[in-house]
């Protein structure tokens, strides 16, 4: 297949099914029926995994001479599934196995000493970890020291030494798939994942199948990427759920007021996974293991019973923390200009932070760390967040600020002492800032989306969207846009009023209802306005009718790419110039230029960014540095089109400070230094320049303040100064007058 409208031809299926297909990899047909259908996919074996061999090995010997075996598991949901999937199969198997998993009011993530002593008292021979273990290198030793073999099973990120090696903690064996190479298969599997991959080692795939149903509900709890073996398996197991067959799972599901025949990725996520959560956060996740792995009818639906208590509980705490956090932004609305948010108190619950610190993430779309802090003074703190950012990269990097923890590039936890918040904040949001421009290509949008016509919004394509389910991490549900719609009316939706539906026409006769949730704050067109819409369409059943669902994500006034307002007299230029400074929904209108013209044709310039080859299109989202910046960009692209999509900058004292500017090229003096890049050479100044947004120049300049050039700092002053000039004229002066010195 050599274009995606092809690979939509020889499936069969509606065009834009091949452009989402095409988009996420799959660019022949077995590829595509692979990721549709896990029947077409080829698992890969456990054996595959480093490690596994030796685990394999000590966990038989253990099962042939009947030493106790204990599953050292985790309290999230991932931890409870893996320890229940460990527990169920290795009780299959014949072993003396039980498990512990620590109290998430008292103790963090991992082994401790405490529990380590009292498995030696209760005669444990071998320990499995399970969601945890890989950074554990004291508590493994001391283990030792007691008579006890530690075999890890994981997939948080490891340590790395000096010279850049993998570094692992002294156990008779470590199963981690962080340890394979990127792009493998398993590379993505999360603690329920790996620890169904030993089970299969250990007894097969048939045996292993059973199970699968906890597996798909560790994944999508963890927000497992759907890559290779984590996205058959989740495929798998929800095939398994919707079976029913364990008493934990039913009477989950009737607690949760939900129908397993319609049972998906979302109902796990957002009805299932908080349920299972709140036993942890709020009581004990050992009452989770024994729901999901007691064979009593009756007892599973008395546990079931006091979980869903226990949620509610949860659901009240959660409403207290997220009011207090929105609070402190009230506050101090420049909190949300920073690269990451950081918020503390001294009374949230330790075990809500987490959940709430998701939601201010998805809010304010960067990373977000909540800390509470103890009457000791320490604080506990709970990280998550969004594609392209690498929390725990970051974290690492304010590493001689935090005490402990762990995590992996979508969430992290963590210790830190109250008085050292205020520069871990400031560190954090350096260290995000640098890894961006590494982790989100300059092009790239920040999400995917597929431009449809409105007609075709309705349950046939609805029905074939949902082939491409499960949705959650690396496959969302796909981002639709159509525009030129206008609004006929809107109409209230829901009981509490805060809802509403628009009845929106393509111009036609094709009048769609859209909801569009949570929006009664949010300013209404009027009647008849043309709009530009972001949406979902997915199947619902309503009433046992099946039904096309538009839920609206984002809605413009105009038509965004024709309501754009062109520079006069650009047109006569060699480029002609859409000046979009005012708009208020930049990524809105970033993702529809790519729509309209393709990614391959539209360069973003951003912080970051390095212009290399032509393009047609030319979007400024962060005003260059100066002048000879813009005009390299421009010579090199020799666009058609260029976009103002800038924004007005930062006062002084910011970005542009000379104390903030030194320390970010001493942090990339050091790397380069330690990668033996010398600082004389033009393109690693060019380099270093380009990942702070400053002129060569300027990174010269500091570099020279740090190698003792008394004169150097007033330079960087002045050259700073200039930059903060040219940025102020960029996001003030007419668009032509912007670009009138390089057409």
């Amino acid at each position: 297949m050599n274009t995606p409208t092809a690979l939509a031809t020889a499936l069969g299926v509606h065009p834009l099914i091949g452009e989402v297909l095409w988009a996420r990899g799959c660019r022949d047909v077995d590829a595509a029926r692979a990721f549709l259908d896990p029947a077409f996919y080829t698992p890969t074996p456990p054996e595959r995994m480093p490690g596994m061999a030796q685990l394999v090995t000590r966990l038989r010997a253990a099962i042939e001479t009947k030493d106790l075996i204990r599953i050292w598991g985790d309290f999230d949901v991932d931890g409870q599934t893996s320890t229940s999937v460990l527990l169920l199969g290795l009780h299959s198997l014949g072993a003396r196995v039980d498990f512990t998993i620590p109290d998430r009011a008292v103790d963090s993530h991992g082994l401790n000493i405490a529990g380590l002593r009292q498995a030696a008292e209760d005669g444990v021979r071998v320990l499995l970890t399970c969601d945890c273990g890989i950074t554990d290198f004291d508590a493994i030793e001391f283990a030792a020291s007691l008579g006890i073999d530690v075999v890890i099973s994981d997939h948080h990120d490891p340590e790395h030494d000096a010279a850049g090696a993998f570094r692992l903690p002294a156990a008779c064996a470590v199963v981690n798939p962080k340890l394979l190479p990127s792009g493998h298969p398993l590379g993505q599997l999360p603690g329920v994942g790996t620890a169904w991959k030993i089970i299969e080692a250990l007894a097969g795939p048939q045996q292993a199948q059973p199970l699968l149903d906890l597996v798909a509900l560790g994944i999508v709890a963890d927000v497992a990427v759907q890559s290779g073996d984590t996205r058959f398996l989740l495929q798998r197991g929800l095939a398994e759920m919707r079976q029913v067959q364990r008493p934990g799972v039913r009477a989950l599901l009737r607690s949760a007021g939900l129908d397993a025949r319609t049972l998906n990725a979302d109902s796990v996520s957002f009805q299932l996974g908080p349920r299972l959560n709140a036993a942890g956060r709020l009581a004990h996740a050992s009452l989770s293991v024994e729901l999901l792995t007691t064979a009593d009818e009756a007892r599973a639906n008395e546990i079931a019973t006091q979980i869903e208590l226990l949620n509610t509980e949860r659901r009240a705490l959660q409403k207290i923390v997220e009011a207090a956090v929105l609070e402190q932004i009230e506050r101090d609305p420049m909190l949300t200009q920073a690269t990451a948010l950081v918020l503390h108190a001294h009374d949230w619950p330790a075990s809500i932070i987490g959940i709430v610190a998701s939601g201010v993430a998805e809010r304010y779309k960067k990373p977000a760390v909540l800390i509470t802090v103890q009457e000791n003074g320490v604080g506990r703190a709970s990280a998550r967040s969004v594609a392209g950012v690498d929390i725990h990269a970051a974290i690492e990097a304010t590493g001689d600020l935090t005490l402990g923890g762990g995590g992996h590039p979508m969430a992290a936890g963590f210790g830190i002492r109250g008085e050292n918040i205020a520069a871990f904040t400031a560190r954090l949001c350096e260290a995000v800032a640098m890894q961006q421009p590494v982790e989100q290509p300059a092009d790239a949008p920040t999400r995917e989306i597929f431009r449809v016509a409105w007609h075709d919004a309705a349950l046939p394509l609805a029905e074939q969207l949902e082939q491409l389910a499960p949705f959650g991490a690396g496959n969302p549900r796909p981002l639709l846009l159509s525009d030129g719609l206008r609004l006929v009316r809107a109409e209230p939706l829901g009981k509490d009023g805060r809802h509403r539906t628009l009845l929106l026409s393509d111009g036609g006769e094709t009048i769609t209802r859209a909801a569009w949730w949570r929006s009664t704050h949010l300013p209404l067109p009027a009647p008849g306005t043309t709009l530009t819409l972001q949406f979902t369409l997915r199947k619902d059943i309503w009433r046992e009718r099946e039904r096309a669902q538009i839920e609206v994500v984002t809605l413009q006034e105009g038509d965004v790419l024709k309501s754009a307002k062109l520079a006069a007299g650009s047109d006569a230029s060699r480029f002609r110039i859409l000046d979009l400074r005012s708009s208020h929904e930049r990524e809105v209108v970033l993702t529809a230029l790519i729509a309209e013209h393709g990614a391959a044709n539209v360069s973003v310039w951003r912080v970051g960014a390095q212009v290399d080859e032509p393009r047609a299109v030319l979007v400024l989202w962060d005003a260059p540095a100066g002048i000879d910046e813009l005009r390299h960009a421009l010579t090199v692209l020799r666009p058609g089109t260029v976009v103002l999509l800038t924004t007005t900058p930062p006062p002084a004292g910011g970005e542009d400070a000379p104390a903030f500017v030194r320390e970010q090229v001493l942090r990339m003096m050091k790397a380069a230094q330690g990668r033996g890049d010398s600082l004389e050479d033009d393109a690693v100044i060019a380099r270093m320049a380009r990942r702070i947004n400053q002129r060569p120049a300027t990174v010269r300049a500091a570099v020279r303040t740090w190698q003792g050039d008394a004169a150097a700092a007033a330079t960087l002053e002045w050259l700073l100064q200039e930059t903060q000039a040219w940025r102020r004229y960029m996001a003030e002066a007419p668009a032509a007058a912007v670009l009138a010195d390089n057409d």
